[in-house]
């Protein structure tokens, strides 16, 4: 739960990310992106970010980043969400979410992944995840593709 007091919030799980996030009052211009990406394959024992380039939602101030990811246009406090997708035999991989600092790990099984976190963001942070594979890579033995969906929302005070 968040601790709040009248000039600053943290996020509810004690990361701040250094900032400090100041009261904004917007009305009727809500901040909310969703993006999604793929990947086909992997190579073995590496680290790549998931290229986020699809618009599914989108109003003003904030950016795909060009090399995936969302660039964030205001200061404040932002609700974030990940969730992917993958063929069931895919194993070995593993999403970290950085917001723009290393905010964690989503859970995964069975194939798909989830992660959720309620952060301080600041204007030019950036929001990305990066895929990492085990030893055999992506998609491994099998076909598939890997479809992920990155959420962010600008939460009102």
């Amino acid at each position: 739960m968040s601790h709040l007091n009248e000039h600053s919030k943290t996020s509810f799980n004690g990361k701040g990310h250094g900032t400090s996030c100041k009261k904004f009052k917007i009305k009727n211009n809500a901040i909310v992106k969703v993006v999604a990406g793929t990947l086909s394959t992997i190579p073995a024992n590496s680290t790549v970010r998931l290229p986020f380039t699809t618009f599914l939602f989108n109003t003003t101030k904030v950016n795909i980043a060009p090399n995936g990811g969302i660039t964030i246009e205001e200061d404040g406090e932002y609700f974030i969400t990940f969730s992917a997708i993958f063929p069931n035999a895919s194993t070995g991989l593993t999403f970290s979410i950085f917001s723009p600092d290393f905010s964690g790990t989503a859970l995964t099984g069975a194939g798909a992944a989830n992660y959720s976190e309620l952060v301080c963001l600041r204007r030019g942070d950036i929001v990305y995840v990066n895929v990492t594979t085990g030893g055999s890579g992506f998609p491994g033995a099998g076909t598939g593709i890997l479809a992920g969906i990155l959420t962010i929302v600008k939460v009102e005070d």
